[in-house]
């Protein structure tokens, strides 16, 4: 007697190999069977005219915080993915002991564009290590699958304080930290997450602590997961480190080295195929170098009192952006103005806006008569009333009291280009930022957008090629045991849905984080139920309630990957 049987579903197992239409069966947690299943079960579905295949694996998330308040990931698992990878860009919340939570907290709100209050309101403190954190999970429970990295920025807050942020680690604080590194790998991380990328700043605008450490202590880090024979290192990029580097960590600890965000920037139109062909050349060698690529344009809401695209657009830094007053006194000095408009006449590779204008546009008008410009871009409009796009975001939002609503389309636009890069069997389709940014953006569904937009709609990929990509390409480079698959005595986490509407809807705007924080949400198209291992989590536009079936991860395959890699 299985638990589950699904009947005439089209099976897209996510070996990459075509999809067949036949039944799957699931006892317990894990498939059982596959083919004309003859038994019984407890329940039965009908999947005719449906998809059935693995559930997507987020290799990008943020939901460190959210977690400790919301087992769900919410949005994550309505939005077809069953495991979710924290940690990124170092930016965990453990550990955190009693005197330095706030400064983590702090610095995780600027960084991610996450509400202080929010945080402060949310966070569940039943912890003070990371061991203890993912006990405090696993005891709590979750929905989705849940890997986490040893936040490398919080590693150094917690050993150096605020000198995390200012210089590097002395030898004794070195030592402190690879402690807490290991023991954090022992108690099941996935590996490391860091960031040296420029833009990433914490509270007061100082740099996140990872941006501060040395070659030397990265390399002892690696030198741990070398030791132990697992993990892997994921760094958010900065214009210092290059895939030379990653290609020396790879080396060092044996394991896999990640690149983020590997995004197109027009400016710099061979920017992110030199990375690709790099990250390539140091897979010919035997090295397991790999990168997150991002399949939807990385486009943000903002308004100019959070305006997190120009913050690395001087002098944008010099605002207080809790101060209205002297915000809008600053948007109407003609100093301020010349010395935006002479920022953005210098293209910068570690700035996210270049002076686009193209690509701004009057999302939401904060007055009736302005209703007509949404939509628009800045530089139409700026051409129709023949004044200087950089005048117009300005007084315009001057003429609203600062609550007008753009969308600034940033990277990643060029389809073409993105698509080489998607193609690249060592480039990951990652990228989702899910939990971070809440404001500004909702890309949690990006795994719906490969299969409506780049499969049904451009026809880029074939189903069974997305699929894996989003499945069991990323559990081989993660290590990621028994997932990604849909085969006899795999983990049965899978998505069931409509190949011809599957996709993701528009954003809203939803008020229901903690401190009544709102945020930005998307929805799936086409996508009918979820499940975690063997459990359904999402039916119906639903979360189910009950038991929360998600696995706290912490054991990973010691194997090297053999996605692009040389056979």
């Amino acid at each position: 007697m299985h638990d589950l049987i699904i009947r005439n579903a089209l099976l897209v197992d996510g070996s990459g190999r075509p999809g067949e239409v036949t039944d799957v069966a699931v006892l317990g947690e894990r498939v059982s069977e596959i083919g004309e299943v003859r038994g019984g079960a407890r329940a039965e579905i009908d999947a005719t005219g449906l998809t059935l295949a693995p559930g997507i694996i987020d290799a990008h998330t943020h939901y460190d915080a959210q977690l400790t308040w919301d087992p769900t990931a919410s949005p994550s698992p309505a939005l077809g993915v069953t495991t979710v990878v924290i940690g990124n860009c170092g930016f965990g919340i453990a550990p955190a002991t009693p005197a330095t939570r706030e400064l983590i907290l702090a610095n995780l709100s600027e960084v991610e564009a996450m509400s202080l209050d929010s945080l402060r309101a949310g966070v569940k403190w039943e912890f003070e290590t990371f061991p203890e954190y993912l006990d405090m999970l696993r005891r709590d429970g979750v929905y989705p699958n849940v890997a986490s990295f040893a936040s490398h920025s919080a590693i150094r807050t917690v050993v150096m304080g605020t000198d995390a942020s200012v210089r590097q680690a002395r030898p004794d604080e070195l030592r402190t930290m690879t402690r807490m590194f290991r023991e954090a790998m022992q108690a099941g991380a996935i590996g490391l997450g860091s960031s040296t990328f420029e833009n990433h700043n914490g509270r007061d605008g100082i740099p996140m602590p990872s941006r501060l450490a040395a070659r030397d202590e990265f390399l002892a880090f690696a030198g741990v997961m070398g030791e132990l024979g697992t993990g892997l290192t994921v760094i958010t990029c900065g214009e210092s480190t290059d895939i030379a580097f990653l290609a020396e960590l790879a080396r060092a600890s044996g394991r896999p080295a990640i690149y983020a965000p590997l995004l197109h920037y027009g400016n710099q139109p061979e920017r992110a195929r030199g990375i690709m062909l790099q990250c390539r050349d140091a897979r010919r060698q035997g090295l397991p170098v790999y990168a997150q690529a991002s399949c939807q344009p990385l486009s943000m809401d903002f308004r100019l009192d959070s305006a997190y695209p120009m913050l690395t657009v001087e002098p944008w830094s010099e605002l207080d952006p809790g101060d209205p007053a002297s915000l809008r006194a600053s948007f109407r000095d003609a100093g301020f103005r010349a010395r935006f408009k002479q920022s953005l006449s210098r293209v910068e590779g570690g700035r996210i806006f270049n002076g686009n204008w193209a690509h701004v546009e009057v999302a939401l008008a904060g007055r009736e008569a302005n209703r007509a410009l949404e939509g628009a871009t800045l530089a139409a409009i700026a051409r129709a009333r023949g004044v200087d796009p950089a005048d117009l975001f300005f007084d315009l939002a001057l003429e609203e009291d600062l609550e007008t609503t753009f969308t600034a389309k940033l990277l990643n636009i060029d389809e073409d280009r993105v698509d080489e890069l998607l193609q690249d069997a060592g480039n990951m389709v990652s990228l989702s930022d899910g939990g971070a940014h809440l404001t500004f953006f909702c890309d949690a569904g990006f795994g719906m957008h490969f299969l409506g937009h780049w499969v049904r709609e451009l026809r880029r990929f074939d189903l069974a090629s997305a699929v894996r990509k989003l499945t069991s390409d990323v559990a081989d480079i993660y290590g990621l045991i028994d997932r990604g698959t849909l085969r006899p005595g795999a983990y049965a986490d899978m998505i069931l849905f409509d190949a011809a509407t599957i996709g993701i809807t528009g954003t809203r705007r939803v008020a229901d984080l903690p401190n009544g924080a709102a945020r930005l949400l998307r929805s799936a198209t086409g996508l009918k139920t979820v499940w975690v291992n063997g459990t359904a989590i999402f039916s119906d536009g639903q979360y189910s309630a009950g038991r929360r079936p998600g696995h706290v991860l912490g054991q990973f395959a010691t194997a090297k990957p053999r996605v692009g890699m040389p056979q």
